[in-house]
């Protein structure tokens, strides 16, 4: 297992300590609801993230499921009070791995850090708009991703040819809240979202308080409103002054056009919108009208509420056994 941050250089010191305290308080309670001792793994350190060994006694589908399942829940909670959130690469594989006084070597150990850490791997996060991505290698992805499981669910992962120093693999990647992960090679990869890492909307490198995890100048913690300026409308056509229309892709064949015409605010998922929103399908269809302040009394929710709308180790071996350590 391979655990990296996204953007770590651009932590200041103080955040970086407090950043990797965080991450160690989500795997531990993550292992800890998985059933994984930390009798049964060995940690590295390696001021970013760490990497790890797991007993061949644990199923790696209990790590693919529960563990990456306790892993985004809590990241998505713990994140909602930063102004700066929390992103996370995560590789797993299975293999044999060395294990001396120095630490953990292997093929293994060299593939998994190499998946992780790969440009592919970062810019599927970053296109996400997300906070946490899966990268499994393809033979963990033929043995036990496939066949399923608790929590896990193959559709929910991708293939793409990732470029490594020993030469191109295949890797599944997984986003957890995602139906299907966006690749390489799809339209509209290459264009980042408005929340994604690239600090448009409180996720990518910053100074100061930001990158010390505190709000900034004019943000409310946890979330950061995107600057609308110079944002073209979705029809590509010149924005009418004070008048946007946001297109939303829910991933499952629905679409809507979000209207945003001046006034307060409201929070939607992890974007902010300036309000009243207009709720409605692009095409002349009903449309709903978030309440603003004034329309508390109808029972709808406000449009300045800040909160969104509801020595052998190795990864696992999925039947037990600890004959063929990873």
């Amino acid at each position: 297992m391979s655990v990296d941050t996204r953007e770590s250089g651009s932590y200041l010191d103080g955040a970086k300590r407090r950043m990797r305290a965080r991450i160690y308080d989500l795997a531990h309670a993550s292992f800890a609801a998985a059933g994984v001792a930390r009798s049964m793994l060995h940690l590295e350190d390696r001021g970013d993230g760490f990497i790890a060994a797991v007993d061949a006694r644990i199923p790696p589908v209990r790590l693919l499921g529960t563990w990456l399942a306790e892993m985004h829940q809590r990241q998505r909670v713990g994140n909602e009070d930063l102004a700066r959130r929390l992103g996370l690469r995560v590789g797993l594989h299975v293999g044999p791995v060395e294990h001396d006084e120095e630490g953990l070597s292997g093929h293994a150990m060299d593939l998994v850090c190499r998946l992780a850490d790969s440009p592919v791997t970062r810019t599927v996060l970053d296109r996400s708009g997300r906070d946490l991505v899966l990268v499994v290698s393809a033979s963990l992805h033929h043995e036990v991703v496939r066949h399923g499981g608790r929590f896990v669910e193959p559709s929910a992962y991708r293939s793409a040819r990732v470029a490594l120093k020993e030469g191109p693999v295949t890797a599944w990647f997984h986003v957890p809240g995602e139906a299907r992960p966006r690749v390489p090679g799809d339209e509209g990869f290459d264009t980042l979202p408005v929340d994604a890492s690239s600090g448009e909307n409180g996720g990518g490198a910053s100074t100061g308080a930001e990158a010390e995890g505190r709000p900034g100048p004019g943000k409310d913690a946890g979330h950061a409103a995107p600057d609308p300026a110079g944002r073209p409308a979705a029809d590509g056509d010149p924005r009418v002054p004070g008048t946007e229309a946001w297109p939303v892709d829910t991933g499952s064949g629905a679409h809507w056009d979000i209207k945003v015409e001046g006034g307060t605010s409201v929070v939607q998922d992890r974007a902010t919108f300036r309000g009243p929103v207009r709720f409605g399908s692009g095409g002349g269809a009903d449309h709903e009208d978030w309440p603003t302040r004034g329309d508390r009394g109808l029972g709808g929710r406000g449009a300045g509420d800040d909160s969104a709308p509801n020595d052998s180790r190795s990864t696992g071996q999925d039947n037990g056994s600890t004959e063929n350590p990873r």
